[in-house]
């Protein structure tokens, strides 16, 4: 038989028509199934693996020094040291406040067997939903998360009555080189459990610890903790205790929370919004806590990078006088011009709030920094911090200015830690868009003919003390040679 062109033709082109059908589905298909994975992982995945380049500035910025929490650095060679079992031991601490004051010591048991029966039921139930937390492949099962859940909790528990179990003998608060480290290995990005676990687990244990003192929340108990890594210069101290990194839980005021400990306590302002907000993990309530309580910043969109505001010491060359900000506010700056008929006498204001750098500074700051660089949906308060920081800190000339004015406090030692810290902080990182409102007024007013031509004087004449007594000594040569030739001229005359 025969078959005429025209019907190959047509039979061809409906093959193809099916095929093409098929195609189109097949990728359409594709396409909605990874549009709803790609939401529901943006949208729960909280712990992620620091962005390599972020990890070649600085690694032990990154990675956990003695204590690993969760999956991502449960392997590491390093952390394979006795110190791993004292996770154990904090676990049956907490687990013996349950039974704290019972006689029938069957009766205790039964109930330590009961609670962690309990724990670990939830834990099992909560396996997916953790894992959907990590922004990579991991394997987690119910004893990690019970046990690393009650190390943070005992630890933090701990931390908050500032007592030593077994007195000296406790391996990490008994030791005033472990502890900085512990505190530092907890608030590393890579080195978290989803908060909810804690969560669980915290109204397990601490919830019915019984006889407990406070009624307070588990967001309480970590701000507590770390409450003096970052604080105003106002309050920090110069004890020169074991702790000088931080402070003690009952001694240190909560300054970068908006009130102190007491103040908190007294308003019965614990259970604020922030302690009902929904938190990701310790690191992300830290850098909650670090936000102002009401947004006083503006994000202005202006056509303006922080790299051209001059730095530190070239705004006091320009009659800009720094200054330490009263309140609370980390992220609080605000630049004033003078203002009124004697204007040029009187010197511009920055207000900037006053920081001390510790030992374990930078760690938070740069992974806090991680966080919102990775995470979607949180600010970049610290990102911008950083920034303008870095902007303003260029030398050590800068780093000395910001400390005769109050500003800021160096604990690290030499000017040039200081200096390199503010400098490495911002590389390959995307700034956000606070505090640029700031930054430019201070900018525009540097750039004004009277300031300009000050600071070009003070930077010329007065920038040492060599320089300021050659200019003096010139100036008297200027004056003797002018009374000189007005007093021939008028002889002449």
């Amino acid at each position: 038989m025969e078959i005429h062109p025209t019907e190959m033709s047509r039979g061809e082109n409906d093959y193809d028509e099916e095929a093409l059908q098929r195609l189109t589905s097949a990728i359409i298909q594709k396409i909605g199934e990874g549009t709803q994975k790609t939401e529901s992982f943006f949208s729960s995945a909280h712990i992620w693996r620091v962005p390599r380049e972020l990890r070649k500035l600085k690694k032990s910025a990154y990675t956990p020094r003695l204590i690993a929490i969760g999956p991502l650095h449960q392997k590491d060679e390093h952390l394979q040291t006795p110190l791993q079992h004292v996770k154990m031991s904090y676990t049956n601490y907490l687990l013996q406040r349950l039974t704290a004051g019972m006689e029938d010591q069957e009766l205790a048991e039964q109930k330590k067997f009961t609670v962690v029966q309990k724990c670990l039921a939830e834990m099992k139930t909560s396996i997916d939903q953790a894992k959907k937390c990590y922004a990579a492949e991991v394997t987690l099962d119910e004893e990690m998360m019970f046990v690393d859940g009650c190390f943070i909790l005992e630890f933090l528990y701990r931390d908050l009555q500032d007592t030593l179990e077994g007195g000296k003998t406790d391996p990490i608060f008994g030791n005033s080189s472990t502890l900085p480290d512990v505190i530092n290995d907890l608030i590393l990005l890579e080195n978290q459990i989803p908060f909810f676990v804690l969560e669980k687990l915290f109204a397990f244990t601490v919830g019915q610890i019984p006889n407990r003192l406070d009624n307070l929340p588990l967001t309480y108990y970590v701000r507590k903790c770390y409450s003096g890594w970052v604080r105003t210069l106002r309050n920090s101290d110069n004890s020169g205790s074991a702790r000088s990194t931080w402070c003690s839980p009952r001694d240190c005021v909560l300054g970068v929370f908006g009130c102190t400990a007491e103040e908190e306590g007294q308003k019965g302002n614990i259970d604020d919004h922030r302690s009902t907000a929904k938190y990701y993990h310790i690191l992300h309530n830290l850098h909650d806590g670090y936000l102002p309580a009401h947004d006083q910043t503006k994000q202005i969109l202006l056509d303006f990078d922080y790299r051209e505001m001059p730095s530190a010491s070239e705004l006091v060359y320009a009659g800009v006088k720094f200054v330490p900000d009263a309140g609370n506010d980390l992220f609080k700056f605000k630049f004033t011009e003078p203002k009124g008929l004697f204007r040029r006498c009187h010197r511009a204001r920055f207000k900037i709030p006053p920081l001390a750098i510790y030992d374990g500074t930078e760690a938070l700051l740069r992974n806090l920094i991680a966080l919102e660089q990775c995470c979607p949906g949180v600010s970049r308060h610290v990102s911008s911090y950083a920034h303008v920081m870095d902007t303003l800190v260029n030398t050590d000339k800068d780093i000395q200015a910001l400390e005769k004015a109050g500003v800021l406090r160096n604990c690290l030692g030499a000017t040039q830690d200081a200096t390199d810290l503010f400098n490495n902080l911002c590389k390959e990182i995307v700034a956000g868009e606070y505090f640029l409102d700031t930054c430019c007024e201070a900018t525009e007013y540097s750039k004004r003919f009277w300031p300009k031509n000050i600071a070009h004087v003070r930077r010329t004449y007065f920038d040492s003390p060599w320089t300021f007594i050659a200019f003096c000594v010139g100036f008297i040569a200027f004056v003797i040679s002018l009374v000189g030739f007005v007093s021939d001229f008028g002889k002449k005359g």
